[in-house]
């Protein structure tokens, strides 16, 4: 686990990913999330929303207007699209064999970083890519603590050009089934050997339910080192993500982990498939993870009663 304790963070919050509104334009799925009750959204490299080449910043002024008139808070930057670089899905991986396609990946998780930091999300989450059969894991390793590295450098560089403080924006590794990291206890080793604050877990609760054989437990025993918690449901252990509610996972279970307290971070919704239908999808996914998960009901009821004290006081 990790060396050093991380200090704790707010309360839990549910955000939805970016990825599964392309169809609409940035600013207008933010407003979608806002009326269907969300606290935050998880933005997404692509070229719909956050084009890693021309993310400008009258974009990030746009981001940030829509931002303040909803209340929602951009949460994290996922920059894990499949076809960014290639038509092959996530190739190239931060483990490579060739030098050069592991650069063109980490340019990319760089611009993501510095997209991360103007914008101003607290997390940053990327993944390690698959490892080619030929190439040993021990090299691999090593391959991926050197980006990390790099990584780390560029944020810091970053924060320190924006005059932030060094933990404004951290990175986090999210464990991808296939991938050369694809269970919490992995991202965990690479997050021990590498000992820095900066670097976190962010789980995705329907990847553990693909790949480990005690997800629930896994979940629980590497909630002190996770920022982040994607969620979906899942069938039969087959990697398609589905509406909370739709699958086999027991979020009741979940909810029993988390308890009243809550994740110290956030939960996202991801649904990349749905976007024909992201208003019920989106609609249909809080409902499910309020009724089961305790800390997110409080967190609602919270909102709410806040609201009505304002409206009291108008």
């Amino acid at each position: 686990m990790h060396s050093t304790p991380h200090p704790r963070a707010s309360s839990t919050r549910l955000a939805y990913n970016a990825n599964g509104l392309r169809s609409v334009p940035l600013d207008e799925a933010v407003r979608v999330l806002a009326d269907t009750g969300y606290d935050g959204i998880e933005l997404s490299l692509n070229g719909q929303h956050v084009d890693p080449w021309a993310f400008s910043p009258a974009d990030a002024d746009r981001l940030h207007r829509v931002l303040e008139e909803t209340g929602l808070v951009a949460c994290s930057l996922a920059t894990g699209d499949p076809h960014l670089l290639s038509e092959l899905p996530f190739e190239p991986a931060l483990v490579d064999p060739d030098p050069a396609e592991r650069a063109r990946r980490l340019d990319l998780l760089c611009r993501g970083v510095r997209i991360g930091v103007r914008v101003g999300v607290p997390l940053v989450v990327f993944s390690t890519g698959s490892r080619h059969p030929a190439v040993d894991a021990a090299e691999a390793d090593r391959w991926l603590d050197e980006g990390i590295a790099v990584l780390l450098d560029t944020l810091h560089a970053e924060l320190d050009a924006a005059g932030l403080p060094r933990g404004r924006t951290v990175l986090g590794i999210e464990p991808e089934p296939g991938f050369h990291c694809q269970t919490n206890a992995e991202v965990a080793a690479v997050i021990d050997r590498t000992g820095s604050g900066d670097l976190w877990l962010s789980q995705d609760l329907g990847h553990a339910v693909v790949v480990e054989d005690d997800p629930i437990g896994s979940l629980e025993r590497h909630l002190p080192i996770t920022r982040h918690l994607q969620v979906e449901d899942i069938a039969d252990r087959v990697h398609a993500h589905l509406v909370p509610g739709d699958g086999d996972v027991d979020f009741a279970a979940v909810g029993r982990v988390l308890g009243t307290d809550g994740l110290d971070g956030w939960i996202s919704v991801e649904l990349y498939d749905h976007d024909p239908v992201h208003r019920e999808a989106a609609r249909r996914s809080r409902e499910h993870l309020t009724r089961f998960l305790p800390s997110l009901s409080r967190t609602v009821d919270l909102g709410a009663a806040e609201r009505v004290g304002q409206a009291a006081r108008g």
